[in-house]
């Protein structure tokens, strides 16, 4: 709204009588009368409650965009006002990606969002944790890289065209087919038609120094900062530079009050609430200089659903001789002051947590270049991870423990979904032969693994490893790994899978594997024929020998010496 007229002259005129004596206007006007109007501004955040998913459920837009939803009442209370909407990237892309089974009550709310006057500007995908993500090693703003896991093409198939039936045709014709789907992608599904671009939104007090170099490689060029997280020269102003990033300083002690009075319950709250906030909007007017001060209000992320007197709130500050309700792009035209961030980092135990789960999402990453479209995977987990560091989680920090837990056991499932089937010994006969591996595959997808064997013993030498094998989905299937048997015995052979780029997958399966070496069973046998062949010899010549003395003594009638 701008200033108005009555307000615009007065302010002149205390400003030209402030030169004439060469004083500043603010030490001439009286107790109240502050020397300039302060222009107000307002951010609102349209976010949902805490997810443990990749996207907001269809049942749960339905019930976030029904007439008494969150969602409902939070547009209701901040359209047409001129306070900016700071979107959450995660509504659009969850009711866009349900094609044409959306719920109609969120197709509705989208279409009524774009159709609202106010200023826009994205928040980071789930209202993301911003400077926990930096602090734990992230090197850039973390956001999402695909959504190809969640699009059913079916949801997005053209009907098929209309033909003219006024004349038939006498010769029968193909019926009409419907045109091949358009499939949205990740940037459709994100777009909107922002009015303030490239801007990041950090939880308050929780920015220091180094993160922002590093919004700035991310792609933004302005932040918002609470006024406990950065020393201004000069408290009036509202912008400040920060080397070349841009900041936005939000009051704390004004925006708590203004929150307090948005939600209030009752009008006798909402009375006491706006009793004390008008007062100490004044007060911060009187600070500015003869062009007056800027103020920028943020309503608090917990206050989902409930911010119900946001517009009586603006209009009692609107009220006030000290201030006019003015647009967000406004304030960042304004004048700047110089500031520093004051570093509140955050706290060793989330930024421990954040760690671990920037860990397993690069693990997770790693164990997907075994699938053949690895976006599948490595699109989902990114999008739970920011899911997980949501801002929503502060609210409920006991529930943040468990989804922790959550996204690290669906990591150690995902990774045994690819994995070696125990089995029982092998054996290995021949002089040359092969070791059947059998590599079971649980995902949607095939799969493309090396199966590694190795043999730390003399009594085996594996003659090809690793050997390619690609498995289709939820099926398994047997690698052949050529082997050779040097020496009979039993040994224990180290079997790893890895994918094409060389990561390992899971972690090695011992089998045990009983050897009997091919060179050495037939001369063993060889040998043996040649010993019984020897003492059975030996034996036949004694029997001849005796036969025919005793035949040569009978003829001679000689006696018969037993003992020969």
């Amino acid at each position: 709204m701008p200033i108005r007229p009555l307000k615009a002259v007065v302010g002149g005129l205390v400003a030209l009588l402030a030169l004439a004596l060469g004083v500043p206007a603010a030490a001439n006007a009286a107790p109240g009368d502050p020397a300039g109007v302060a222009r107000v501004a307002t951010v609102f955040p349209l976010t949902t409650p805490e997810t443990r998913t990749a996207l907001i459920s269809a049942e749960a837009l339905a019930g976030y965009t029904s007439p008494t939803g969150a969602l409902t009442r939070d547009l209701d209370a901040v359209i047409d006002t001129s306070a900016a909407i700071a979107i959450d990237p995660m509504i659009l892309a969850s009711i866009r990606v349900l094609g044409t089974s959306a719920p109609q009550s969120a197709l509705d709310w989208l279409s009524r969002l774009s159709q609202a006057p106010n200023e826009t500007f994205s928040l980071t995908y789930a209202d993301t944790d911003v400077t926990v993500g930096l602090q734990a090693g992230a090197s850039s703003v973390i956001a999402p890289n695909s959504f190809d896991f969640a699009i059913d093409p079916t949801l997005f198939a053209t009907p098929p065209a209309e033909t003219p039936t006024a004349t038939p045709d006498p010769e029968p014709t193909e019926p009409p087919r419907g045109t091949a789907p358009s499939l949205p992608t990740a940037q459709s599904l994100l777009s909107w038609d922002y009015t303030v671009p490239a801007i990041v939104w950090p939880v308050a007090d929780t920015v220091i120094t180094s993160d922002l170099a590093t919004m700035v490689s991310s792609g933004f060029n302005t932040t918002i900062v609470n006024s406990g997280n950065i020393e201004r020269t000069d408290r009036s102003k509202a912008m400040a530079s920060l080397g070349s990033l841009s900041a936005v300083t939000t009051d704390d002690g004004l925006s708590q009050l203004f929150g307090d009075a948005i939600d209030a319950e009752t009008m006798q709250q909402w009375e006491s609430a706006v009793a004390l906030l008008q007062p100490a909007v004044d007060a911060s007017a009187a600070e500015g200089d003869a062009g007056g001060a800027a103020i920028v209000l943020a309503v608090d992320r917990t206050s989902l659903g409930t911010a119900s007197r946001l517009r009586s709130t603006l209009a009692a500050i609107d009220a006030l001789p000290s201030s006019d309700l003015a647009s967000f792009s406004s304030v960042l035209d304004s004048a700047r002051g110089d500031a520093t961030i004051t570093d509140r980092p955050q706290s060793p135990e989330r930024v421990r947590a954040a760690q671990t789960l920037l860990t397993t999402e690069a693990s997770d990453a790693a164990f997907a270049s075994v699938a053949e479209n690895p976006e599948l995977i490595t699109g989902e987990r990114r999008l739970r991870m920011l899911a997980t560091m949501s801002n929503a989680w502060y609210s409920y920090p006991g529930g943040w423990g468990s989804a922790l837990a959550l996204f690290e056991s669906e990591s150690v499932a995902l990774h045994d979904s690819v994995r070696v089937v125990q089995s029982s010994p092998i054996t290995l006969i021949a002089d040359r032969g092969s070791l059947y591996i059998t590599v079971t595959n649980e995902l949607n997808q095939p799969v493309n693994v090396n199966i590694d064997v190795t043999a730390p013993t003399p009594l085996l030498a594996i003659e090809q490893s690793p050997v390619p094998l690609t498995i289709e989905p939820e099926s398994q299937k047997r690698a052949a790994v050529p082997a050779q048997s040097l020496s009979n015995g039993t040994a224990v052979i180290s079997i790893s899978i890895s994918s094409p780029t060389g990561d390992r997958i899971g972690t090695p399966t011992t089998v045990s594997i009983s050897v009997y070496a091919g060179w050495e069973t037939p001369i063993t046998v060889a040998l043996g024929v040649f010993v019984v062949g020897v003492f059975g010899f030996g034996i036949a010549r004694l029997v001849v020998r005796r036969s025919r003395a005793r035949r040569e003594r009978a003829a001679g009638n000689a006696p018969v010496d037993e003992s020969e």
